[in-house]
């Protein structure tokens, strides 16, 4: 990203070609700021009009601009004789506002949208001439890639000159006052593209016109140091340098549609060893003698308040012990991943819901030893074909095993038994295409069959009455295998 002000010695504009749309002829200007690069098309109206407003407010002469022309304007050798002058033109402005360019030529050149300063006194006007409508919904904000890292970046650089940031509504005071004021912060690698938001390929996509890279652009999230929810989309958290200052007050990380394969490179995100770090819970002898773990105590990787995770929609590829950072988790969410299994969930005491669905699960050996307290557990959309392993989750709610490989009618059994079971899903399952699939699988919750309710619907009258039949045969031939 550029930065005009500190690099206007390596700044260099051109106007390298003309082409005719629609009977309209466009000039393509390049700009380079070092190595950042973009370009902008203008019609000679443009020209014209920027023309008018520097007259106007800085006093040059009108006299810089060449003149129109009516006759014989679409003559090519005219045409490239204008393209010379314009860029001759442009390069006249550039050197007469070395130091400061005014906001209508930073408009016409789009630095409002590549470079720093300018990209930050548009959302510096947005936000005091917007901000409490803005902040009145939940107050949360949407913010690109190159937003959130033109912030950054500001805060890093001395003050600009007072006549650049033109103070007033331009100043960056706005910017850092609505940041602080947020408490859900969700970063995206651009704006107005819901597609990109979805597609972990867009932060490989130069940003409009421009050569700058989303992935790219890595930044501190410092300025938000008081939001509660991060949502992060298509965007690698390898992005983030600092994340300190959040880490007592987040209660919830979202990062979704991303490469990312493994949990640790979310939450030790800032921690360029983050291969190397052994996660190690605190035991009773330490508790003992330090006291109970506090956000001035803790490890400087721990998450004291994040209660909820959602991971969905990456390629994670294992559940790792970076889980342990979240002691007080209570939703963990990792839908749409390449999870074969789960560890680790034993680390988390406070785990409630879980949810799994789309993943390449095929079994649940012993799971009660991951997921001692849980209540809802997703699994839809998986490869199980047993659920035995999930016969002592005894503190279970509410089950989706939807559109998996459940063949037997048998394996109905091992979640029968849940005694504080609720709601069961298992549509999609070959199952569920049994001659009486709904009053089958109710029936062996005998004389529960009335409160569970079965794919969102409890049982009609009808159902549970062949329920109830089917359940006293079904005892009836356990009692008679049992005495064989």
């Amino acid at each position: 990203m550029s930065c005009y002000f500190r690099q206007n010695s390596d700044t260099e504009i051109a106007i390298p070609r003309y082409f005719e749309s629609s009977g309209v002829t466009y000039y393509t200007v390049r700009v380079r700021v070092v190595q950042v690069e973009w370009l902008v098309e203008r019609r000679y109206k443009d020209f014209d009009e920027l023309n008018e407003k520097l007259v106007e407010e800085i006093a040059i002469s009108k006299k810089l601009l060449p003149p129109k022309k009516i006759v014989g304007n679409k003559n090519p050798s005219f045409l490239e004789e204008r393209r010379q002058k314009l860029e001759k033109y442009l390069r006249e402005l550039m050197v007469f506002f070395r130091i400061q360019i005014p906001r209508a030529l930073a408009e016409f050149l789009e630095f409002n949208k590549y470079d720093i300063i300018y990209l930050l006194q548009d959302l510096a006007t947005l936000f005091i001439e917007s901000g409490e409508a803005l902040l009145s919904n939940r107050k949360q904000f949407h913010f690109s890639a190159l937003q959130v890292y033109a912030i950054s970046e500001r805060l890093n650089l001395p003050c600009p000159p007072e006549n650049i940031e033109n103070r007033g509504k331009f100043d960056f005071s706005h910017v850092l006052d609505f940041c602080t004021q947020l408490e859900i912060l969700k970063v995206t690698p651009v704006k107005g593209h819901d597609s990109f938001a979805s597609d972990y390929n867009a932060v490989d996509v130069p940003i409009g016109s421009s050569n700058i890279i989303p992935k790219k652009l890595k930044f501190n999230l410092n300025a938000f140091r008081n939001i509660h929810t991060l949502k992060f989309y298509a965007l690698p958290p390898e992005n983030i340098l600092d994340i300190g200052l959040l880490k007592p007050n987040l209660q919830k990380i979202c990062v979704h549609n991303t490469t990312t394969t493994s949990i640790n490179q979310i939450l030790l995100c800032d921690n360029v060893h983050k291969e190397n770090v052994i996660v190690n819970s605190p035991t009773k002898a330490d508790i003992a003698v330090q006291g109970p773990i506090t956000s001035s105590s803790a490890s400087c990787t721990n998450w004291p308040k994040i209660n909820e995770l959602n991971f969905s929609g990456n390629l994670l590829t294992q559940i790792d012990e970076s889980v342990r950072l979240v002691p007080q988790l209570r939703t963990l969410v990792l839908e749409q991943n390449r999870l074969k299994n789960i560890r680790n969930l034993a680390e988390l005491p406070h785990l409630q819901t879980l949810t799994l669905s789309v993943n390449l699960i095929s079994d649940c050996i012993n799971w009660h030893l991951e997921l001692g307290n849980l209540i809802t557990l997703n699994l839809a959309q998986n490869k199980l074909k047993s659920v035995k392993g999930l016969r002592k989750l005894l503190s279970l709610v509410n089950l989706d095993l939807s559109c998996n490989l459940i063949e037997d009618i048998e394996e109905v059994d091992n979640i029968a038994c849940l005694p504080l079971l609720e709601t069961l899903r298992l549509t999609g399952n070959p199952l569920a295409s049994i001659v009486d699939y709904r009053s089958r699988v109710l029936a062996r919750f005998h004389d529960r069959a009335s409160e569970i309710f079965l794919d969102s619907e409890k049982g009609t009258h009808k159902e549970l009455d062949t329920a109830l039949v089917l359940s006293a045969l079904h005892v009836s031939f356990l009692r008679k295998k049992s005495q064989q």
